[in-house]
């Protein structure tokens, strides 16, 4: 029990030394993935990387970041003509369908960057870029660089490289004779590597500039969206690894109760869902089933639910009905689009509702359902309870659906371990003011 006390005792300093170190402005604040996902690859990354090596961007560092990147990947002694060098994104060569990420030429010599961060090769892809800059030729093999920029891939697929081969000993991209077409470089975005890394001209560029100016803050900010791409990224702010880790290091039995605390959880949200749904919710509306002013739906009268159901269930509304076999958190199928449903009978929207507890493929959803038939300006006055139409089950399972929704596996199952102060009760019981079936302490 000691240990036990120890660990939890360990998790609350973790608490209040996370809140201090928020409280001094620590934080893991990132603008760039606050905008687009860290996986964005042309729009993010691709575009990013494009601002740098152009020698016109607005960075006004001329072709000093293009200067630094070949030194990073090795390639100072392979010479661009910087004075006349011009960088594009995104670049059709032909006017047609084959887009370059990157190509970067002094008119002579040439580098094409295909930026793979998690798409996959398409067919003849490498073949077809290079034929597209002209770089088919054996006798002009040495003015063309091709970057292959990937999370760690060690080289193009056969797929992607139709008839040509990387050959790893001489770095050279050659053709079906075996003739060198290109110099080939593998480039990653991972900084722990024993590939070039992207970093290393990152960190290169960030030295270059001044420590405290917008490029180096805009060069830390997408190392940190790379570093997230590559699920490299440390939080600045204290972690439950770390709370771990400290144990581990002190002799402690933090790890080894951790995981037996993600053992049992499973069956701990089972059970807080499973009361949820059954008897806390029950409890919560029997005054109003006794009195005959709700109607609990269940497998003996699971057809009252079809005027609030798609074609595709009217058959089979017990599906939509929670059993404890199909609890969310039990491994399974048919363990989603599960709840508990109550009619009412009882003020001017009797029949034409459903006050419902349900839980879709992520989301645990609070709310109403209304028939076809139900008064239109009820889609005005629900919302006003901060209600909102879920697209996916208006689609496919309520074609008139307005609930709260949460996600079940973070808020939605901590509140319903207290559902008599959750916000699904409270949205409930606004539901029975609101639609005249209560005065809202009818239910207790």
């Amino acid at each position: 029990m000691d240990s036990w006390k120890e660990l939890f005792a360990a998790l609350d300093r973790f608490e209040g030394d996370q809140a201090a170190q928020k409280q001094q402005g620590l934080n893991d604040f990132n603008l760039l993935s606050s905008v687009l996902s860290v996986n964005d690859e042309v729009r993010l990354h691709t575009r990013f990387i494009y601002s740098l090596l152009n020698p016109k961007g607005k960075h006004y560092q001329g072709t000093r970041f293009l200067e630094l990147f070949l030194e990073a990947i090795g390639r100072q002694d392979w010479l661009l003509d910087f004075s006349s060098v011009t960088v594009l994104k995104e670049h059709c060569p032909d006017g047609q369908q084959d887009q370059i990420d990157l190509w970067i030429t002094d008119g002579k010599r040439q580098i094409v960057i295909e930026n793979k961060l998690s798409a996959q090769d398409q067919k003849r892809q490498v073949a077809r870029y290079l034929k597209a800059v002209g770089a088919t030729n054996p006798e002009q093999a040495d003015d063309t660089l091709f970057i292959y920029l990937t999370k760690n891939r060690q080289s193009p697929s056969d797929f992607g490289l139709g008839d040509l081969m990387v050959c790893q000993q001489t770095r050279r991209l050659l053709n079906a004779n075996r003739q060198p077409v290109a110099h080939y470089q593998n480039l990653s975005y991972r900084r722990h590597t024993q590939q070039n890394s992207i970093h290393a001209w990152l960190d290169s560029c960030t030295q270059a500039v001044e420590r405290q100016s917008n490029i180096a803050w805009a060069l830390q900010d997408y190392q940190a969206v790379v570093e997230r791409a590559t699920k490299e990224y440390v939080s600045k702010v204290k972690t439950l690894k770390d709370v771990l880790d400290e144990g581990i290091a002190q002799g402690k039995r933090h790890h080894e109760q951790a995981l037996q605390l993600t053992k049992e959880l499973p069956s701990i949200h089972a059970s807080w869902l499973e009361q949820a749904l059954t008897s806390k919710l029950e409890a919560f509306l029997e005054p109003l089933v006794s009195k005959g002013a709700m109607t609990r739906i269940g497998s003996e009268n699971a057809e009252l639910l079809n005027p609030f159901v798609h074609n595709a269930y009217q058959n089979n509304t017990a599906s939509l009905l929670y059993t404890p076999r199909f609890n969310f958190f039990r491994p399974g199928n048919g363990t989603r689009n599960r709840g508990a449903f109550y009619r009412l009978e009882a003020g001017p929207y009797a029949t034409q509702a459903v006050l419902m507890l349900f839980y879709g493929s992520k989301m645990l959803h609070v709310g109403c359902l209304l028939t076809e038939t139900a008064e239109r300006s009820l889609d005005n006055l629900l919302p006003a309870l901060t209600l909102s139409k879920p697209t996916k089950l208006a689609k496919h399972v309520f074609p008139r659906v307005l609930t709260y929704a949460e996600p079940l596996e973070y808020q939605g199952i901590i509140h319903l371990a207290d559902f008599s102060n959750s916000p699904q009760r409270h949205t409930l019981n606004q539901l029975l003011t609101t639609l005249d079936c209560a005065d809202g302490t009818t239910a207790s």
